[in-house]
């Protein structure tokens, strides 16, 4: 009697676990079938094609625009400014006074000493005709020559000074701001204006560093400006034999024709450091890191039963060098390829991948 009773519990719990089983089984079956009608994870991309394109390994340095005509006008001599016959921005023509200060206090020294110098001339004049009768000693002669020599010596000292007061153009250019007025006193070396030629030629001033390139006159070089739209090829014309002992660095100047470029500009030079070569060409957003790298998604045909039909595929590159939108790279990368663009930071190697209708080719 007990062991049926036992045997009938038993028998009763086996009976509701396989029961409870069962009701299990069909709620994870039912869940998973939920599931597999799920739609894989995907990410909806644009796609554009990698080309074959040539890159020359270059480096940016910074560079200053220098014209081959311009001038610093300041004071050789202190006095009072009385004529500025040019207003700022004017151009102002070769051999023009573009500072008058006031000299007629030189000028009444040199009349005097015009004077003397007439007079002395006179005297010499005479006594030399005197001198054929003995008349005069010479001694006489002497120092009538001497006191000659003395005061041309003078009014020459006064020529050079007057010279100073009156600053003349070397040269035809445009005049720079100034903020003096007539009747300004200038003190000496003060500075009143720029005067810069009218030369459509400008001189871009580097420097390079030691071991970067080997710069020789005849080579050309690109120059952009801050932000980094090209401006021209520049032409090397000059390059110093010796480095500067702080920096390390040698000077060179290249010369372009530019007469939009303002003397002192700050501009980009691109120098090549190494000979061209051969990569793919592939838009800048393209192009992933993670920790092995770089890398790009190649957009390939997935499997025929398949939720979509493409897939991302993971390709490693090394970059190799870059524009503002563009990077050049070689790797795992074929012309023609086609790459993900927009969007293909959310990829992931053998995803499912949507391409966006307004995909863009290349």
């Amino acid at each position: 009697m007990k062991v049926g009773s036992w045997f009938i519990t038993g028998a009763v719990c086996a009976l509701v676990t396989v029961v409870l089983a069962g009701v299990k089984f069909l709620q994870i079956s039912q869940a998973m079938a939920v599931m597999e009608s799920f739609p894989p994870p995907s990410e909806s991309v644009t796609v554009i094609e990698a080309k074959a394109d040539v890159w020359e390994p270059t480096r940016l340095l910074s560079g200053t625009v220098r014209s081959p005509e311009h001038l610093v006008i300041s004071a050789e001599m202190a006095g009072r400014v009385v004529e500025l016959p040019f207003k700022s921005g004017e151009v102002v023509p070769e051999g023009a006074a573009i500072l008058v200060l006031f000299d007629d206090d030189l000028e009444a020294q040199r009349d005097a000493l015009e004077a003397d110098l007439n007079l002395i001339s006179t005297q010499l004049k005479r006594n030399k005709i005197l001198e054929a009768d003995s008349l005069v000693s010479q001694d006489q002669l002497d120092t009538l020559s001497a006191r000659s020599l003395s005061l041309k010596a003078q009014i020459a000292v006064l020529d050079a000074r007057l010279s100073r007061m009156t600053v003349r153009a070397p040269f035809r250019g445009t005049l720079g701001i100034y903020p003096q007025r007539l009747g300004d006193l200038m003190r000496f070396g003060e500075v009143l204006t720029s005067l810069t030629g009218l030369n459509p030629y400008r001189w871009v001033d580097f420097k390079v560093p030691q071991g970067l390139a080997e710069v020789r006159v005849g080579d050309t070089v690109q120059i952009r400006d801050i932000t980094g739209d090209e401006l021209g090829v520049a032409t090397v014309i000059a390059v110093s034999d010796a480095f500067a002992e702080g920096t390390r660095t040698y000077d060179v100047r290249a010369q372009l024709t530019a007469s939009a470029l303002r003397h002192g500009a700050l501009v980009q030079v691109a120098l090549r450091i190494g000979p061209t070569e051969n990569l793919m060409s592939v838009p800048a957003r393209s192009v992933r890191w993670d920790p092995q790298g770089a890398h790009t998604f190649v957009v390939v045909e997935a499997e025929a039963d398949a939720h979509l039909p493409h897939r991302a595929s993971l390709r490693r590159v090394e970059v190799r060098g870059e524009t503002a939108d563009r990077f050049f790279v070689r790797g795992e990368l074929n012309p023609g390829d086609r790459i993900a663009d927009q969007g293909a930071f959310k990829l992931k190697d053998a995803i499912l991948i949507s391409i966006q209708p307004g995909a863009t080719q290349e």
